[in-house]
């Protein structure tokens, strides 16, 4: 399967993104950027909005969930609203507030996990640290994001030699004793918080005490690649779900004439850990910025609950690719393929909220762009995620669906993807868009 030059480029562009990516807020950081270059203008939640049809716009909302949009043409009452959902932050592990400290001649840093990692392979890897810094001077808190280059940290596995049953019975952790990672070796100091504010404050040239506080998470530093024999995947940390933020903006971007509906992307922190944050899915912030720009553009509250049920949501998160080694661990009738096409996400239980009419507009959808798509529903004995799709609906009470692109290795620190369907994803969210 050889790739296109244009789907190559799409690809290339994706783990250029994922690359500069280590966290949600760096994520939120390179996507506003670009999105400021190409005439969004920025808009602050703490000031009146005053938008009109064809504007662009973003906000920004604590660094790390990020809302934009293009303001419709037409009648929001009738048209409603056209979103694309999805989420900036992924699994893995976040630096205590105070978990410096010496063991047997080594530094290490104590970690919380956050979300639900594959944790072995966060194991023998080179790791840094990256996340956000509150900065103060003269009372003044400012916040900025901050991440070490350098490899920093590894999580070493004990050796085969002293666990001879690891490779029958499985890699097991004490999650509180056996996660921290080594930073370096002790030298007669007291290793502690000062340290690492003395390590960001020589990358920020700024005073060690005008860093006042840090949250700081751990990534792989191993650059994304393409592999395969004819470069058919490609293999990155964050692609759940970075690949479909990305795509998303990437489909508002070549929006270039003034949409009939208000178009908006949002996407939303902290849904690996179940979005009741002041920026996540169930958070009041989707739905108050709707009925702001509805009373912007001169609508009533009765106006605005119409436009409601005249929009809808796309909720596009990461979808399970059948393991070739693991096969009977998929339902038989809806096994997900690489390079197969935006998968459509269905589940009785409701983790999942698309139904018989979306799935069919879908479809539709896709057939439009040209694009292939697939259909998965887990095993009946395997519990399902879900995503920000059932708590952005019942938040809001516009009709959503769920969508995804495949992924091998889940929540692992190095997922992978397929190389086409990074292409297909945003052709069919930009039709999406244009339908």
């Amino acid at each position: 399967m050889k790739n296109s030059a244009l789907t190559k480029a799409i690809t290339e562009d994706l783990l250029d993104f994922l690359d500069n990516s280590p966290t949600s807020e760096w994520a939120v950081k390179n996507l506003s950027e670009k999105l400021g270059q190409e005439g969004f203008h920025r808009l602050e939640e703490s000031k009146k909005f005053e938008v009109r049809p064809g504007e662009k716009f973003y906000l920004v909302k604590e660094d790390s969930s990020l809302l934009a949009g293009i303001v419709g043409n037409e009648n929001l009452s009738q048209n409603g609203f056209k979103i694309i959902g999805a989420h900036t932050d992924s699994p893995g592990f976040k630096v205590k507030h105070d978990g410096m400290y010496e063991k047997e001649g080594y530094k290490q840093l104590g970690v919380e996990i956050y979300g639900g990692p594959l944790i072995a392979s966060w194991t023998d890897r080179d790791l840094s640290l990256a996340g956000k810094v509150a900065l103060g001077k003269e009372g003044d808190i400012v916040t900025k994001l901050w991440k070490g280059d350098e490899n920093l940290l590894r999580i070493s596995q004990l050796p085969i030699h002293l666990n001879r049953e690891v490779n029958d019975e499985g890699l097991k952790f004490d999650k509180e004793k056996h996660l921290p990672p080594v930073i370096g070796q002790t030298r007669g100091d007291n290793f502690s918080r000062e340290d690492i504010k003395e390590l960001i404050a020589v990358d920020l040239s700024v005073n060690v005490d005008e860093v006042k506080d840090f949250e700081l998470k751990l990534y792989d530093t191993q650059p994304p690649s393409i592999l395969g024999l004819n470069g058919e995947f490609f293999t990155s940390g964050r692609i759940d779900n970075l690949m479909a933020c990305f795509s998303a903006i990437e489909s508002l971007l070549e929006v270039d004439t003034v949409p009939a509906s208000t178009e908006i992307v949002t996407l939303f922190d902290n849904e690996e850990v179940g979005s009741n944050t002041t920026k996540g899915g169930a958070s009041p912030f989707l739905p108050n910025i709707l009925e702001r720009i509805a009373l912007s553009l001169g609508l009533n509250r009765e106006d605005f609950l119409v436009g409601l049920t005249n929009s809808f949501i796309l909720s596009v998160d990461g979808a399970h690719a059948a393991h070739p080694n693991y096969p009977d661990e998929y339902e038989k009738n809806h096994k997900v393929k690489l390079n197969g096409g935006p998968v459509i996400k269905l589940n009785a239980n409701q983790k999942y909220v698309t139904d018989p009419k979306n799935t069919a507009e879908f479809k539709n959808i896709c057939d439009n762009a040209d694009v292939p798509s697939q259909v998965f529903v887990n095993r009946a004995d395997k519990p399902s995620g879900s995503t920000i799709g059932p708590i952005t609906a019942t938040r809001t009470g516009i009709r959503t669906m769920d969508i995804g692109p495949p992924m091998a290795s889940m929540h692992s620190v190095r997922e992978m993807g397929g190389a086409k369907d990074t292409f297909y994803l945003k052709k069919a969210i930009s039709e999406y868009l244009e339908s």
